[in-house]
């Protein structure tokens, strides 16, 4: 089997090239034989690669250690579903995931243009094969990346690594990487029409969708990884501004700003420019992320052993597609010049523009920040560091997203934002006693902020309220609008669980961060031992013993908690001891409505422990994070939820509008 893994490896990559040759004469010639011919090449690399996955995941099924990448990431103890983990556990498995997510996305593209063998979705394919090409030359090319290596004699089976043994880590990686190449479709897309010199919208049309797919699935998988460093990682946090986590927002802040620019490209033929440069951008970030974890040059918890060939081979192509996307950008600038220009400081267009800039702006800060600085100046730039830049900065965002579908395209009159700032002006007041109530007054920053996410909260009713006054007309009610203002446009109702979703999380975001209590106590291993934070008291109860996963030995110390007098749960921090890895402590938390208790022990402890070095942490409005994390991917969801027949009437209108110069507002757009 491991040579049949090889072999489709080999057939990947030929395949894949072969695709490449015969779409690049097709575009070039305008040949509809070649185009085909290139699509079904794409067949074969599609089938190639299913074949290598397919070879892969029955050798972790079967416990089969005669695959030393099997041997490395399973064990014969592990339940089905962590050994299904263990295919994209670590850098060859993961490699190949990465791998037939391309090929999937490529086959659904070429299959769905087969009929119309369009040169323009030809080349997006090319570029799809051109990617997928380079990630089976990593494998091929090189045996650290190889997941089709015999195993040495007598090798004993690691398995999976503890740290992996989480659902949100299972679901992490591929989450990500769906993400990673859903907007890679967006810059196939865009290198494509930058060749054809097509300055119209359809790249924009054909790659929307894929964008909206890619964001949803890398915020997904972005949160995943925070909810698991929270409840695993025992560090006391969920977010580090470690290295590889940072390379996993920059594309998501570009993708963001790229959604808010397709938005204009198609409704006003504004951001055209800004629209290329995200797409390439976007994607130049996914192989940084790639590079920062892959190649060891970059130190992190999360990265791999530096591998000199992947340093190569990583650091050409993320040149390559740099050189690519800005000579081509350079060649067809006036192609792509926009028909309209942004008019006033007090309109839609001009927060749009506002939006991208400071998005933009903050995604190369943090990745000059993670690679640049490191490699150039042999220092990191720390958790302070970014957390000055980022904490107003995603305040001001906030009052953006707000704002902006309050105000008209083109430009808002005086009196209108006056009468439209009264509902958020309002429950930002009235949001200044919550706040108090729950003793967020002890900065003044952190209030500010949260004092603007009540502000949002108005901003957001508004548009509702909007939308439901628009849709009732002046013969029904408001209430029979407020049906129609969630149902007429799946793109607007998308944006109010969005906008909804991300005051959540910024509010989070402040209050899990700027009012965080912690407190270390140690603790002797006696009945009634107590430790205490900020009103809460920990009292010990005893200590008990069960075997864990992986043949691990478990300690668990048992703690009442209490407050106020009142018992109010139990938390029993344990750890763990892996034959193969050795201890890890493990973290618990209390969860409450506005706050969470975090506890864990700073070393690991057993039954012949005298004392336990507790550590405490509280964080508030934490759990609003995960909450708003749901409700981001919750509406990107929505509005890639088929349209009904009429709403698909009333799009091609909208867009036969645009197309004729009609500078109406485009339904459901957003900040």
């Amino acid at each position: 089997m491991l040579e049949l893994g090889r072999y489709s490896l080999w057939a990947a990559l030929a395949f894949s090239m072969a695709s490449v040759l015969f779409l690049a004469l097709g575009m070039r010639w305008d040949r509809e034989d070649l185009l085909r011919n290139g699509y079904y090449a794409v067949y074969a690399f599609f089938l190639s690669t299913v074949v290598a996955g397919a070879v892969l995941l029955q050798a972790f099924l079967k416990k089969d250690f005669g695959f030393g990448y099997v041997a490395e990431n399973s064990a014969a103890t592990l339940s089905t579903f962590y050994r299904i983990a263990g295919f994209w556990a670590g850098q060859q498995g993961s490699f190949l995931l990465w791998l037939l997510l391309i090929a999937v996305v490529a086959v659904v593209i070429a299959l769905i243009d087969l009929n119309k063998v369009e040169r323009l979705t030809g080349g997006a394919v090319m570029v799809l094969c051109i990617v997928g090409g380079v990630f089976a030359a990593l494998m091929v090319l090189n045996k650290g990346s190889n997941p089709f290596v015999a195993a040495a004699p007598g090798t004993t089976p690691f398995g999976l690594n503890p740290l992996l043994l989480h659902p949100a880590m299972v679901l992490h990686p591929p989450a990500l990487f769906i993400g990673y190449v859903g907007l890679s479709v967006p810059f196939a897309f865009g290198i494509s029409t930058l060749l054809l010199g097509r300055g119209d919208k359809l790249w924009v049309l054909l790659s929307q969708k894929w964008a909206v797919a890619g964001w949803l699935f890398l915020s997904l998988g972005i949160g995943l990884g925070a909810w698991w460093a929270y409840v695993v990682l025992s560090f006391g946090g969920y977010w580090g501004w470690d290295p590889v986590e940072n390379t996993s927002l920059v594309p998501w802040l570009t993708a963001t700003a790229l959604l808010h620019a397709f938005t204009l490209y198609k409704s006003r033929g504004l951001f055209k420019h800004w629209a290329l440069g995200l797409a390439a951008a976007t994607f130049f970030f996914t192989i940084l992320a790639t590079w920062t974890t892959r190649t060891g040059l970059i130190q992190s918890v999360h990265a791999f052993e530096k591998n000199s060939l992947l340093v190569w081979i990583l650091s050409a192509f993320l040149i390559a597609t740099a050189a690519a996307s800005i000579g081509l950008m350079a060649w067809r600038w006036r192609r792509f010049a926009s028909h309209d220009q942004v008019e006033s400081v007090l309109s839609r267009d001009f927060l749009y523009y506002l939006t991208d800039l400071l998005l933009a702006l903050f995604a190369v800060a943090v990745a000059f920040g993670t690679v640049v600085v490191p490699l150039t100046m042999n220092r990191t730039v720390g958790p302070t560091t970014y957390n000055a830049i980022a904490q107003p900065l995603g305040v001001v965002m906030l009052a953006l997203l707000a704002v902006c579908p309050l105000l008209a395209w083109r430009k808002t009159e005086g009196a209108e934002l006056r009468k439209t700032l009264i509902l958020p002006l309002v429950t930002a007041v009235l949001s200044v006693p919550l706040w108090l109530y729950l003793g967020f007054q002890s900065n003044v920053w952190g209030f500010v902020g949260l004092v603007v996410c009540g502000f949002a909260v108005g901003a957001v009713i508004q548009f509702v309220l909007r939308a439901a006054r628009r849709a009732a007309g002046p013969e029904r009610s408001l209430w029979a609008g407020m049906g129609r203002a969630f149902t007429g446009s799946r793109t607007r109702t998308a944006a109010y669980f969005v906008h909804f979703g991300m005051i959540l999380v910024v509010a989070g975001l402040i209050g899990s961060n700027v009012y965080k209590h912690e407190a270390t106590a140690l603790v002797k291993v006696r009945a009634g031992q107590t430790a205490s934070i900020a009103g809460y008291t920990l009292t010990y109860k005893g200590m008990t013993g069960n075997t864990g996963p992986q043949d691990s030995t478990r300690s668990i110390a048992t703690f009442a908690v209490s407050r106020g007098g009142r018992q109010i749960g139990t938390l029993a921090p344990h750890t763990d001891v892996y034959p193969m890895s050795g201890a890890a402590v493990r973290a618990v938390i209390l969860g409450r409505p506005f706050e969470d208790l975090f506890v864990v022990a700073d070393d690991p402890f057993d039954s012949t422990s005298t004392r336990i070095a507790l550590r405490m942490v509280i964080f508030p409005l934490i759990r609003w994070v995960w909450i708003g994390s749901i409700l981001l991917c919750a509406g990107a969801a929505v509005s890639l939820w088929p349209k009904a027949r009429r709403q698909q009437q009333e799009a091609r209108v909208a867009e036969g509008n645009a197309d004729n110069g009609d500078a109406a507002r485009p339904p459901g757009a957003t900040a």
